[in-house]
């Protein structure tokens, strides 16, 4: 009977997904356009908007069911103000569910997102940044870290299979190189996969799923033994660190005490 429920509980998430992003984009938006203050002010909206749709949209598809959201040490938003984040991508549903909790965050998007007539006019508004290759990612992420902007990324570039060990791009590397931002690492886990790579949306797990969130302590970077080497090399090397870090936490995920995990319920 759960299972019943949940397969038009997500059908209904992902319709209203795409046609809460197209009457957004053909008539909230413009609206929006009609405030003061310009497009920084026009990004702030815009990104506020799409924090609270999220947020709903969670809360709807938590409330049928199909996951409860468990936190811990997760920041306050305002003590992310320039700092990379750098986030392990087990589902289809984690930028949704990071955008829920944290607000006014910078996301790389897909190219085709970013060209889309109707999706590409939000994502623009929302200052999101074009995944137009490992160069020009780097060079607006740094941009946008130097603004002080909270910067979103998935290093692993895709959903990745949870069994498997970490394995992350350059990119990066080479934006903690070339900007040496705080680092925050926040590990996703999802017990059973709801929605990863290969998974179509009607392929919901019987019981519930165990979505956690979890922060680490900020990254403390070797730079002392990276000073002096090629750019290449040095990311080579940090990448090859920052994936040992990862997967030893991955490893001892899940000994912590229950007291220090929050179970987030999400309120629309």
């Amino acid at each position: 009977m759960r299972r019943i429920i949940k397969i038009p509980a997500s059908a209904a998430g992902f319709t209203a997904l795409g046609l809460g992003g197209i009457l957004f984009s053909l008539i909230g938006l413009p609206l929006l356009h009609l405030f003061p203050g310009g497009p920084s002010a026009l990004q702030r909206r815009t990104r506020w908007v799409i924090h609270r749709f999220f947020k709903a949209m969670v809360w709807f598809l938590s409330t049928a069911g199909l996951f409860q959201i468990r936190t811990e040490g997760l920041p306050e938003r305002k003590d992310l103000d320039g700092t990379l984040i750098l986030a392990t991508h087990p589902g289809y549903l984690d930028v949704v569910l990071l955008l829920s909790l944290l607000e006014q965050l910078t996301c790389v998007v897909k190219i085709g997102i970013w060209t889309n007539p109707l999706f590409g006019r939000v994502v623009r508004a929302a200052g999101y940044l074009p995944a137009l290759g490992p160069d020009s990612v780097i060079e607006s992420g740094a941009l946008a870290l130097e603004r002080g902007e909270a910067l979103l990324l998935f290093p692993e570039g895709t959903r990745t299979d949870p069994h498997q060990p970490h394995a992350f791009h350059r990119g990066a590397a080479h934006l903690i190189l070339r900007s040496r931002p705080p680092v925050l690492p926040l590990l996703l886990t999802c017990a059973p996969p709801l929605l990863a790579k290969g998974h179509r949306w009607f392929e919901i797990p019987r019981d519930s799923c165990d979505y956690c969130i979890r922060a680490t302590e900020q990254l403390g970077v070797p730079w002392s033994d990276l000073e002096g080497l090629p750019a290449p090399l040095a990311a080579r090397k940090l990448t090859r660190w920052l994936e040992g870090r990862f997967n030893q936490e991955t490893t001892h995920a899940g000994h912590h005490d229950d007291r220090d995990q929050a179970l987030h319920h999400p309120n629309p």
